[in-house]
Parts: C-alpha cells; structure tokens; sequence
C-alpha cells in the first residue's frame, strides 16, 4: 500500500467510524420516556422489534437504542446477555449500562444506596426507576 492509499484509508476509517458519547446514548434512550407498551406500542416496536404486549423487552430496547446510536449490543432479548457486554466497571457514567439477573438498562446516577436506570419494560413503559445497589451484577462500559 503506497503511503497515498494508507493516507485515504485512515480518513475513510476516521470518517467512517461513528461518533456517540455516553450522554448522547442516554439521551436517545430518554428521547422515549413514558412511551407505554400498550398506548405506543407501533413505536416501541420500532426500536425494539419485538411486540412490548407479549415479549419482556428491556434487553430488545437496550439494543435497539445501541443500534440507533450507530454500536452493537448483544443481539439476545434475555437482560443477562449483557452481563457480558464489553467492559465491566465499578465507576459508571452515565448512559452506560446496567445490568440485574432479569433487567438491563442505562446508568442515570446514584442516590444513596438506590441506582437510577433508564429503561424500557419498567412498569410497562419507558422511564427512570430507583433499584437497590446491591442487586446490580454489574455496570458495563459503552
């Protein structure tokens, strides 16, 4: 490869390469608050592809706004999928993902001994529930 060619294949992966932060994860994911598997239902479908009605769909909505944001997930509807997806850390920001032996969602904060998660499938619908600490498995980098 001539150094012109490896020059353009630099700029093309640059170029090529999507760009999303944490926060801007978390933002699309918060872009669907209070949609109701029921009254929304066509439009969570969308993101998810799966029907929120008949399926458990907190892991299809993590994927699905992973693959919005232009990143891959775990391509399974089972929350634990995730207990393994890329990087663990003890030091979450937001937007990252949080994962529980039958739940996943994304990482908002602390409060005391409670972790705010961004999620779909929490009370039939997208939004921000408190959960204990100590139930969390793990918290995975995006």
């Amino acid at each position: 490869m001539t150094v012109k060619q490896t020059v353009i294949a630099a700029a093309f992966l640059v170029i090529s390469t999507p760009v999303y932060a944490n926060e801007n994860i978390f933002d699309r994911a918060f872009s669907y608050l209070n949609l109701h598997e029921r009254s929304n239902r066509t439009q969570i479908q969308k993101v998810t592809k799966v029907d929120p009605v008949r399926t458990p769909w907190c892991a299809a909505f993590v994927n699905g706004i992973l693959k919005e944001i232009g990143l891959s997930g775990t391509n399974s509807n089972m929350a634990i999928s995730f207990n393994k997806y890329k990087t663990p850390t003890k030091t979450p920001k937001k937007g990252d993902i949080v994962v529980f032996a039958h739940h996943v969602g994304f990482f908002q904060k602390f409060s005391g001994n409670k972790v705010a998660v961004l999620g779909g499938n929490q009370s039939n619908k997208v939004k921000v529930s408190y959960f204990s600490k100590s139930s969390v498995l793990s918290y995975r980098k995006v």
